[in-house]
């Protein structure tokens, strides 16, 4: 039985075998590339043009051709069959349908290796630009909660323990200078992928001269790759991505985890808007925080996403074999959800309501502890000392079972022991006092209008 696969039947007397089409087919996959294929090849068509390959008439004939086909699917048509390997062979074969022999051309010195790895290139530039977006939009949210309150104050933690007063603000602040450096990645990311493969062929280069400059302008790149090796092999591209999406899920995991926490009945920092909250299905007064509980999860699978890549690639010999086919999943789903998480956290944060006066009275006298010990610094005694006198103090009020501060023993340093003088002393550029919290929303400020 002849090969019915008429991209690459010639040297086959068999059609494939059912259970290697179930293996290696993945247009259910790899669909999500549509518009970036046609893009390509719209793009190598006029390359095709220049080269001569085929005239302007039958290119326009083409382009109207992909772009028909592009159109049909936005619409919800289904266009493909059983008999489509990947999205590039399926959009060959509905164009070859479409205006006939003609469209068999669209593929003259391209191999799908650097077809594919144009596609594939577009889809995260294109895809990195969302994340950007979507960041932008948390840094907004983070910015108008610390602006919106100054001035509250809330027990700082280390090790889950309380261990300075700090304000409100300034913590949301961290996370909007975190979300500023995944910017600065993702921004770098863009800038060091910005090379066209198209015209790297299989592996050793197209056989027509076209101008790849003119193809890579066309699609939006900076360049063209230097090596046709390199540019259809190396997967160096997705593995910095998956990793730029995993460090932004991480960060927000870890914040997720402070929510989750604060919004306990022991806490009672905040509580989260109904909408990003769920019940128990026995327990009838049950609110839990379902949405920083799944970001926190979700986290995890970012990570395995770019462990799954750096697993696939790094025994995958040069230039290209079948393994690289599954390049494509773990990006589509670090993209889905990396967008998602961030959109979630942001509407949770916006909405969330939150306990000042909990925050206020959950407060230790003990996180003045370090404090004490720097007026005592201050009034000549050696910091190591001061650190001494401090703990044995705290110690001793431990075990009489009353809060250090109310100690006898402590000198007339008392009165200055309060939370609002302990973060007024910490103006330095960076700090929780208010000077240093006006710059850095400040600064926020700018950025945001850059």
């Amino acid at each position: 039985m002849k090969s019915k696969n008429k991209m690459w039947s010639g040297r086959f007397e068999s059609a494939m075998a059912k259970s290697m089409i179930d293996l290696s087919f993945s247009l259910d996959i790899d669909k999500e590339l549509l518009e970036e294929d046609i893009q390509g090849s719209l793009a190598h068509g006029k390359g095709l043009v220049e080269a001569g390959v085929i005239s302007k008439k039958e290119y326009a004939k083409i382009a109207a051709g992909l772009q028909s086909i592009l159109a049909a699917a936005n619409k919800g048509k289904n266009l493909w069959n059983k008999g489509d390997e990947d999205i590039h062979m399926a959009v060959e074969r509905v164009l070859t349908e479409k205006i006939g022999s003609l469209g068999k051309k669209i593929h003259t010195g391209r191999s799908r290796n650097d077809q594919v790895a144009t596609d594939f290139k577009l889809y995260m530039r294109h895809k990195a630009i969302d994340v950007l977006g979507r960041i932008l939009e948390l840094q907004k949210i983070v910015y108008e909660l610390a602006k919106k309150h100054k001035g509250r104050l809330m027990p700082g933690y280390t090790h889950l323990q309380q261990a300075q007063p700090i304000q409100f603000s300034h913590y949301w602040m961290s996370l909007f200078f975190a979300l500023e450096r995944d910017k600065k990645r993702l921004s770098n990311f863009l800038a060091l992928h910005n090379e066209c493969p198209l015209g790297s062929g299989a592996m050793a280069g197209s056989a027509f001269s076209y101008n790849r400059k003119t193809v890579a302008k066309e699609l939006g790149f900076g360049g063209i790759s230097a090596n046709s090796i390199d540019a259809v092999s190396h997967r160096d591209m997705a593995l910095e991505f998956l990793s730029d999406l995993s460090i932004i899920g991480s960060a927000l995991s870890r914040y997720a985890e402070d929510m989750v926490i604060w919004s306990t009945s022991e806490f009672g920092f905040l509580t989260l808007h109904d909408k990003f909250s769920s019940g128990s299905s026995m327990m009838p007064q049950k609110k839990n925080p379902d949405s920083m509980e799944l970001i926190r999860g979700k986290a995890g699978r970012l990570i395995g996403n770019f462990t799954a890549m750096f697993t696939l690639v790094k025994g995958a010999p040069l230039t290209y074999s079948r393994d690289l086919q599954e390049d494509k999943l773990p990006v589509f789903d670090s993209v889905k959800t990396i967008l998602a998480c961030l959109q979630v956290f942001g509407e949770a944060l916006e909405s969330a309501a939150w306990n000042f006066e909990n925050m206020e009275k959950k407060m230790l006298p003990a996180l003045l502890a370090t404090d004490l010990a720097d007026l005592l610094v201050e009034s000549g005694t050696p910091f190591r000392d001061a650190h001494h006198i401090v703990g044995n103090l705290v110690g001793i009020a431990a075990k009489r079972g009353v809060n250090f501060t109310e100690l006898p023993e402590l000198p007339q340093l008392r009165k200055k022991l309060t939370f609002a003088y302990s973060v007024s002393r910490r103006d330095i550029e960076g700090g929780t006092g208010k000077k240093s919290l006006d710059a850095q929303l400040k600064k926020a400020e700018k950025l945001l209008l850059m």
